[in-house]
């Protein structure tokens, strides 16, 4: 009887446990719909319910962030951007294609930059759409002597195909690096 017992609590342990991440799964979803649809207080609020649940997934930061980016709320934004920076990509599913970036254009050295002898790495977080077109970028690294903004205007040339979820092209966010040496 004893077994029978811990058994059957095993068993719910477990399934309370699949439906939990079933829940945060779909809370997920519904975060990047509100996004989609541009309503972005609403967005934050789900989204940030589904990071407190996963920590780990990565696109729920990158959509939490740029929500928060679109309020205006750049703190909060740059957060949860280097959070995302810090986390793997996640496994794509049967009905899922990565967006492909097919041409990642260099940015230009500025002289102010040689003179000053500026290196590092420019970071920003990109929405790159469904119709094929970069929309939005919030830089959360940035670097001195215009190499930013020439990373930016990189980025803007940036030749993609969209990431495809159920034979459909999908918006994605993803993170965009330039990192400059003077060697």
């Amino acid at each position: 009887m004893k077994f029978s017992f811990y058994k059957y609590i095993m068993i719910c342990a477990v399934a309370l446990s699949f439906a939990g991440v079933a829940l945060a799964q779909s809370e997920r979803e519904k975060g990047f719909e509100h996004y989609k649809r541009g309503e972005y207080e609403k967005a934050v609020e789900i989204l940030q319910k589904a990071v407190e649940e996963d920590d780990k997934n990565q696109e729920s930061w990158l959509y939490l962030g740029m929500a928060f980016s679109k309020l205006k709320k750049s703190r909060e934004a740059g957060k949860a951007f280097r959070k995302a920076d810090k986390l793997p990509l996640k496994e794509l599913a049967e009905n899922e294609k990565a967006l492909v970036i097919i041409s990642k254009p260099k940015p230009q050295y500025t002289d102010l930059a040689r003179m000053n002898q500026t290196q590092g790495t420019s970071a920003f977080a990109i929405e790159f759409g469904a119709d094929g077109v970069s929309k939005n970028a919030f830089i959360f690294q940035s670097l001195p002597s215009g190499l930013t903004e020439k990373a930016i205007e990189a980025a803007e040339k940036i030749k993609f195909k969209p990431a495809i979820r159920d034979g459909k092209p999908v918006l994605t966010i993803k993170i965009v690096k330039y990192s400059f040496a003077i060697y």
